[in-house]
């Protein structure tokens, strides 16, 4: 089906609020679906597998080079946000990296062109564009390095286009979360709803 972005926006940012995730993330979440939606990728099933995974963490520490969580996969969003205050200079590891791609819209926020690379996974982005892109995105990734780039004049810009095809499945149960932020009926709620009072004046 063809949404269009603000569709898109709303619909990720109240599937995370439905996942349990606050309002603050839930705007990231939204930030990060259009981001993606806008270079081409498949955001509506990007974002629905991330937040159907409830076993990722943030960075333990995100004052040294090396970011990583003992207790299992760093949570992309998260991390991605915690980059937004770092003036990087030198290469920062990320380990067991969850779902990559969605470290890629926020990377796009820092002033410096950055490079990203882990396995067959390399994306070198600028401010607010995409420079290149890797085909392959991995569910996760076990090392992500992430360093400053070069100026590259080759640059893709965001799409002028106001709507992005989304995959329906995805779509629905992304609806499906967003159900779960609705307050259920109540007896009050239903006759204030209809405008109608207990009784008649006339």
């Amino acid at each position: 089906m063809r949404v269009s972005f603000n569709e898109l926006k709303s619909i990720s940012k109240g599937a995370a609020r439905g996942a349990g995730f606050d309002w603050g993330i839930a705007e990231e979440v939204s930030f990060a679906a259009v981001w993606l939606a806008k270079n081409g990728f498949n955001a509506a099933d990007i974002i629905l597998n991330y937040l159907e995974n409830k076993s990722i963490y943030p960075p333990q520490s995100s004052k040294d080079d090396n970011w990583k969580n003992l207790k299992g996969d760093l949570d992309p969003i998260i991390t991605g946000i915690a980059l937004l205050d770092l003036n990087i200079s030198t290469t920062i590891i990320l380990k067991n990296i969850y779902s990559p791609i969605l470290i890629v819209p926020f990377v796009s926020q820092l002033e410096q062109n950055m490079s990203l690379e882990g396995n067959s996974f390399s994306f070198y982005v600028g401010r607010n564009l995409l420079v290149t892109q890797s085909i392959n995105l991995p569910d996760r990734l076990d090392i992500l390095y992430l360093s400053k780039a070069p100026k590259i004049k080759e640059t893709k810009y965001f799409s002028i286009s106001k709507r992005c095809i989304v995959n329906d499945n995805a779509w629905r149960k992304l609806e499906e979360l967003t159900f779960r932020t609705y307050a259920p009926a109540t007896e009050e709620s239903r006759i204030l709803g209809a405008g109608a009072g207990l009784s008649d004046n006339d």
